[in-house]
């Protein structure tokens, strides 16, 4: 390193310690914006959600796939190759629909084998983070 960055990083170094003023922030009537995490939500809350709104997403995704694959059957009239293409989005589409079932079930296994409480067993109904949270808190 050449002799003037290292005047320069201690110039900065200086000006960064000696110049600058301390904040404090006070906490009169400041509230979280709307849509926000509440301020006792539990870390443990966070993934639950995650984990159900992948589980959402996919049966979503497939489902979507599945019939994108139906519509190209249908509207193949008869080609060979068009039937075949469509055929291997419909195989892909269960296929995908198989595995996110598979791993609802892992997941399930997993939560009886660990004693947890399982956040998929209340069936599909999408919760907010405060609902879950409050799961948690219970």
């Amino acid at each position: 390193m050449s002799k003037p960055k290292i005047i320069a990083a201690a110039a900065s170094g200086f000006t960064y310690l000696f110049v600058t003023v301390s904040v404090f922030a006070q906490n009169q009537g400041l509230k979280a914006p709307g849509g926000s995490l509440a301020a006792n939500t539990k870390v443990e809350a966070i993934p639950q959600y995650i984990v159900n709104m992948m589980f959402l997403v996919a049966a979503f995704l497939a489902v979507a796939y599945l019939m994108f694959g139906g519509i190209k059957w249908i509207t193949s009239r008869g080609d060979k190759m068009a039937v075949e293409a469509a055929r291997k989005h419909i195989v892909a589409a269960v296929i995908g629909l198989v595995i996110v079932a598979g791993s609802f079930f892992a997941l399930n296994v997993v939560f009886r084998l660990l004693g947890a409480d399982n956040p998929l067993e209340e069936g599909f109904k999408l919760k907010t983070l405060q609902e879950v949270d409050d799961e948690v808190e219970q």
